[in-house]
C-alpha cells in the first residue's frame, strides 16, 4: 500500500478528486434547494385533533418533491393501521432566493406565467408578496437543501418537512471526502519521503 501511495500519478489522482468531490460536496450544502428529492412530515392524530375523517391514531403525511422553480408534486396520505391511501397532485410554485410560494389553486400553465409577470413587474408588490405573501391562493414557505418550513397559524409552531434523502446523501458524501483527503495526505506525505530517499534505496524497493 505504501509503494502504490507513495507514486507520483496516485497522489495527483487523490488530489484531483479530494478537491472535486469538495466543491461538489459544498455545493450541495450551500444549494437552496433539494431538486428531485422529498420533503416530508408526519403526524399521528391525536384525541384531541381527531374527527370523523381522521380518528384518533391516524397517520397523516404529507411530500413535497420539487422538479424545478416552476413545478412540483405534493403527496398526501393517511394511513390509519389498516390501509393506505394517498393523492398526489402537481403545483404550481415560485421561487426567491430561499424561499417558495406554492400556488395551491389550479390554473393553466399560461394563467401561471401571466401571473408570475405581472408580479415581477411591480417591484414593490414583489417584495410585499415575499415578506407576507400568505393567502387562500399561495403559501409561502422557507426552504434549503435539508428542510422546508411551512408558516403556522397563529398560536402555532411552524411545521418542518425534512428532506432525509439530502442528508443521507451529505453524510455519505461527508465520510467519503474525509477518506479522501487523508489517502490524498498520506499519499503526499509518502511521494515527498519517497523523493529524498538514496536513488540506491529506491531502486532495491522497485526491484522488491
Amino acid at each position: 500500500m505504501k509503494k502504490f501511495l507513495s507514486k507520483l500519478p496516485v497522489m495527483i489522482v487523490l488530489l484531483v478528486l479530494a478537491v472535486a468531490v469538495l466543491g461538489l460536496y459544498i455545493g450541495m450544502l450551500a444549494r437552496p434547494v433539494s431538486y428531485g428529492m422529498t420533503y416530508a412530515y408526519s403526524e399521528t392524530i391525536s384525541e384531541e385533533d381527531a374527527t370523523l375523517d381522521t380518528p384518533a391514531g391516524t397517520t397523516v403525511s404529507v411530500e413535497f418533491e420539487i422538479v424545478s422553480d416552476e413545478r412540483a408534486y405534493m403527496t398526501m396520505g393517511t394511513y390509519s393501521g389498516i390501509e393506505m391511501q394517498e393523492i398526489k397532485t402537481g403545483v404550481w410554485i415560485i421561487r426567491n432566493g430561499d424561499k417558495i410560494a406554492f400556488i395551491v389553486e389550479g390554473m393553466t400553465e399560461e394563467e401561471y406565467r401571466q401571473g408570475v409577470d405581472a408580479l415581477k413587474a411591480n417591484e414593490e408588490e414583489w417584495n410585499a408578496f415575499w415578506e407576507n405573501g400568505d393567502n387562500s391562493a399561495m403559501i409561502v414557505t422557507d426552504v434549503n437543501a435539508f428542510k422546508m418550513t411551512m408558516p403556522a397559524e397563529p398560536g402555532e409552531e411552524p411545521v418542518s418537512m425534512t428532506c432525509t434523502g439530502a442528508i443521507v446523501f451529505a453524510v455519505i458524501m461527508g465520510v467519503v471526502e474525509v477518506a479522501l483527503i487523508a489517502f490524498a495526505v498520506i499519499s503526499t506525505i509518502f511521494f515527498v519521503k519517497a523523493k529524498k530517499q538514496p536513488q540506491t534505496e529506491q531502486e532495491v524497493e522497485a526491484q522488491a
